[in-house]
């Protein structure tokens, strides 16, 4: 018998349409996603703390972003500690072109 889950007691997922390019590129879903790519490790799609924040989406699509920038392209500015731009702006550049699948 297969049970059917209600569905209020599944998480919604945020609309990646209405979710600024900078609040995605840092947020722990993507950055994840950058860093798993990066260091060869194997997609963990159905880790329940990816699922907290409703931006699953986000980690795949850090895990493709991570296959389309320079390897040594950091998140975050290494001297001001706050988002790149420049990985803000390809993110923008890549998601438009519709590099990014959803």
């Amino acid at each position: 018998m297969v049970s059917e889950i209600a569905s209020d007691s599944v998480p919604k997922q945020a609309d990646p349409d209405l979710v600024p390019a900078e609040v995605i590129v840092g947020s722990h879903a993507f950055r994840r996603g950058v860093s798993e790519v990066r260091t060869g490790r194997q997609p963990r799609y159905d880790d329940e703390v990816l699922a907290q924040d409703g931006m699953q989406w986000a980690y795949e699509w850090g895990r493709q972003f991570a296959l389309l920038v320079p390897h040594d392209l950091p998140l975050i500015s290494p001297d001001e500690g706050t988002i790149n731009p420049k990985a803000v702006y390809l993110f923008n550049i890549y998601r438009a072109r519709g590099q990014l699948c959803r």
